[in-house]
């Protein structure tokens, strides 16, 4: 179940069109063969404040991609790459005036070490 939380300045996050790029992120790893479309959930969450070293015009992308089913370290890799180059390319795509990263930081969770519901497994 890959889950993929986008920490965004509010700049980049008013300039990207984040619904598009999540549902490509997810089509993309899905085609891979690395998870399966209906596991991923993706959410964008907005900074209200930020600093980049002392810079306060330093615009960010942060992904944090989930994983709680056990993948080789290639696998990992090659779905980290997938959502960085679509974030990169989604910000070289605006030409932005403005200092600018993206970076995307891979967490593992055993599947013991959490508690869930899914509506879908009861029947609804």
């Amino acid at each position: 179940m890959p889950h993929i939380t986008f920490e965004t300045t509010r700049l980049l996050w008013s300039m990207l069109p984040f619904d598009s790029i999540m549902l490509d992120i997810h089509r993309q790893i899905a085609d891979l063969g690395h998870a399966r479309l209906s596991d991923f959930k993706s959410r964008v969450l907005v900074s209200e404040h930020s600093l980049a070293g002392d810079r306060r015009d330093g615009e960010f992308v942060v992904a944090r991609l989930t994983m709680t089913n056990p993948r080789s370290d290639e696998v990992q890799h090659e779905m980290a790459l997938v959502v960085h180059d679509i974030v990169r390319k989604a910000i070289e795509n605006l030409a932005p005036p403005f200092w600018w990263q993206c970076c995307v930081f891979i967490e593992n969770f055993d599947k013991h070490n959490y508690v869930k519901t899914d509506s879908r497994e009861r029947g609804q």
